[in-house]
């Protein structure tokens, strides 16, 4: 059933973010090709293109984060809600489904915006110099050997974690502030940040905690010579970002999971 979600999900996102998609790009290669015409008069009109396409850009994220607390909030907490519970489909696969779609389009969108820009400035020297910054990072890797791979890898989680536990955090937040009675919106913004303040408390208390051993950790490194001294505290210091946005994903989840099926309140 999960598999379903998904495809629903898609198609009723893909209207939204496909033709955004393209319209950066055709608005990247327009831009390129106002900035290569040599013409006085093309000034106003080179102004006009490149704030349309800053705009659009950034307007992307913003309706990605839009889409993410409109489909979540409709779909489970507001009209539709009573047809998506009454569906064969357990609540953590309403949770994934979404999830995933919204994971997919805000890498889409990232990835998206690189690929314009790099229509937009890509020249010969550009080229170059990233030819020759691919070749360091290859050289730097080749070096490192395993640990590359280690901090690689490692990199890739915690991306991932803190991207998804950011989508979690927001369906935790929208599932609290349906509890108020009026003032949803602002009851979901005060629980968004209320969140982000018990992470911060709980991230404090394990600094302070821990503070004295960690601290010990990384003077142990002052005397080791090549690339430990460096690699080493950045893997540990990575393994600990992946264990504490691990945990933020499953307490978001999990609470998440709770409201959804013991404190669910459609309109």
């Amino acid at each position: 059933m999960l598999g379903k979600l998904l495809k629903y999900e898609l198609k009723a996102t893909a209207r939204i973010f496909f033709p955004l998609y393209g319209l950066i790009f055709l608005l990247a290669a327009l831009n390129r090709l106002f900035w290569q015409i040599n013409a006085e008069g093309l000034m106003i009109p080179r102004v006009i293109m490149m704030t349309v396409y800053i705009m659009l850009v950034v307007s992307v994220f913003i309706i990605t984060l839009v889409v993410t607390i409109q489909r979540f909030y409709k779909n489970l907490l507001g009209d539709e809600g009573y047809l998506s519970f009454t569906l064969p489909v357990k609540t953590h696969s309403h949770i994934d489904a979404k999830m995933i779609i919204t994971f997919l389009w805000s890498a889409l969108s990232i990835l998206v915006s690189i690929i314009s820009i790099f229509i937009l400035v890509a020249d010969d020297q550009s080229l170059t110099q990233f030819s020759l910054m691919c070749g360091d990072i290859a050289t730097v890797y080749h070096k490192l050997g395993l640990s590359a791979h280690l901090i690689a890898l490692e990199l890739i989680v915690v991306v991932i974690l803190m991207f998804v536990s950011s989508i979690l955090e927001i369906y935790a937040a929208i599932v609290v502030g349906n509890l108020a009675g009026r003032h949803k919106l602002l009851a979901g913004v005060g629980a968004y940040l209320g969140f982000g303040i018990i992470e911060q408390i709980i991230a404090s208390l394990l600094i302070q905690g821990f503070g004295h051993q960690i601290m010990l950790y990384y003077d142990s490194f002052q005397l080791v010579q090549g690339a430990a001294a460096v690699v080493q505290p950045f893997e540990m210091t990575l393994l600990v970002l992946i264990v504490f946005s691990l945990f933020l994903c499953a307490a978001f989840y999990f609470f998440t999971h709770w409201m959804l099926n013991r404190k669910l309140n459609l309109e």
